[in-house]
């Protein structure tokens, strides 16, 4: 074989393996700018939003496939997914927590092409915030009288509101709502100031207007943005009546107010 022939032959190959290294070398890489964990620290109860933004750190094509969040109460939108090397993206991240106390953490699954990490092709994107509410209320946030009588006064069992934020509030004498079936009387009589980690205890001296049952809500107006008004059902049995009949009355949490 002539030696031109020889040398042909030997760039030839040399060009088809350099051509079958870069092919298996070209690889999309996904970067989480900033890192897998984005906490927004102390919060109050509302909606959070952030964006974070996503990179390309490969040298091939990076297709982003599903970017799926954990809940409901997550939304992450991505505005592109197809990422050239060295390109980003970014996920708009909302999460309502309006609904939430304490420690929050909640996660997206982003999936895409790259297989490079132990995960294979998806990536995980946590979320975390600390929800510290202004105003609390225990045991529960609905009263309960127990074996009700016709025109008698009976004692409900009390509410206690509580100032768990960082600022004073005031709280309004409480007033019963429209179209409930009993008559109520409060001993608070004048606006409270509760400052931070002060409670009060509010009494509800109840008296059924109706034989087969008896329900009601109270509102109360406050100073704080975060909870404007509470409102507390009033529910019960009324004595004498089967706990399966109408007077038996499971008691709702109003949601003008938000569990916690």
């Amino acid at each position: 074989m002539h030696r031109s022939s020889l040398i042909r032959m030997a760039t030839t190959a040399f060009a088809m393996a350099c051509v079958a290294g870069a092919t298996a070398c070209a690889q999309p890489k996904l970067e989480i700018i900033g890192g897998d964990t984005h906490d927004w620290g102390k919060v109050s109860p509302g909606k959070l939003t952030t964006v974070v933004q996503v990179k390309n750190s490969g040298n091939a094509d990076l297709k982003i496939s599903d970017v799926r969040p954990g809940c409901g109460c997550t939304v992450a939108p991505i505005d592109k997914n197809l990422l050239k090397p060295g390109e980003t993206a970014n996920i708009n991240i909302s999460l309502d927590v309006a609904s939430k106390t304490g420690p929050v953490e909640k996660v997206v699954t982003i999936t895409s092409n790259d297989s490079s990490s132990p995960a294979a092709t998806s990536r995980m994107l946590y979320l975390k915030a600390d929800v510290h509410r202004a105003v609390t209320i225990a045991p529960m946030q609905y009263m309960l009288v127990n074996d009700g009588k016709l025109g008698v006064e009976s004692v409900a069992s009390p509410v206690t509101i509580k100032n768990t934020g960082d600022k004073p509030f005031t709280i309004e004498p409480p007033k019963l709502v429209d179209g409930a079936n009993i008559a109520v009387r409060f001993d608070m009589k004048g606006t409270r100031e509760l400052k931070p980690g002060e409670e009060f205890v509010v009494k509800a001296f109840v008296t059924p207007k109706d034989a087969n049952g008896l329900n009601g809500t109270i509102t109360m107006k406050t100073s704080t943005s975060e909870m404007p008004s509470i409102d507390i059902p009033i529910n019960g049995t009324m004595a004498g009546l089967s706990t399966t009949g109408k007077s038996s009355v499971t008691p709702q949490v109003s949601t003008s107010v938000g569990a916690h």
